[in-house]
């Protein structure tokens, strides 16, 4: 059964080859680097700097409920010390004791809104920064399947990816048949302002 699987595979691989090679000289390639159109395309930059803005604005949120809670666990250190004070009468140390309770109720409290606050806004900046990312990529798309019309590409190979050995997927090509920075310019035009280009 497994010989039989392996003839049918063999035979299959040489149907398809034997077909490419009819079909070789109809094939027009072009070869891109997605990469490199991505960390260069004036768009990427502005989502970047939006990013890096809203990132902050959760950051010092998480920040300030940091030291809020900080200081709450100060509090409490003090009045649980208190509480356990001989020099202090036993309905002093009664009321630091009961003070004490309740400000670790706090805490736990405050320690909850933090985790709440830190996993929800991750959440919300992983969506953010994926809905983002591929709003760009449908542009850059979109204009590398326009060129490829345009021109007559049968396959566009994109030259940035590597196999799972970490080995580029495109081991050589003919610089001819590279249109990254053709697509990148176009991509680019009418935004080549120095602010653009940081």
């Amino acid at each position: 059964m497994l010989k039989k699987r392996i003839v049918i595979a063999v035979l299959l691989l040489a149907t398809t080859l034997f077909s490419f090679n009819l079909s070789a000289n109809q094939i027009k390639l072009a070869v891109i680097d997605m990469d490199h159109i991505f960390q260069n395309y004036y768009k990427t930059k502005i989502a970047d700097a939006h990013l890096k803005q809203q990132a902050e604005v959760y950051r010092a949120w998480i920040q300030r409920l940091n030291d809020s809670l900080l200081k709450l666990e100060e509090e409490f250190k003090i009045l649980r010390d208190s509480s356990q004070n001989i020099a202090l009468s036993s309905a002093e140390r009664e009321k630091q004791r009961l003070d004490a309770q309740k400000k670790y109720r706090e805490i736990r409290q405050k320690r909850a809104e933090l985790e709440q606050y830190t996993t929800e806004k991750t959440s919300q900046y992983k969506k953010l920064e994926t809905g983002k990312r591929r709003k760009i990529l449908e542009e850059i798309q979109a204009e590398v399947a326009r060129r490829a019309t345009l021109h007559g590409y049968t396959l566009v190979l994109d030259k940035s990816g590597k196999t799972l050995n970490d080995i580029p997927s495109i081991i050589y090509h003919n610089p001819a048949l590279d249109i990254t920075e053709s697509v990148l310019v176009h991509l680019n035009r009418g935004n080549q302002s120095p602010e653009t280009q940081k």
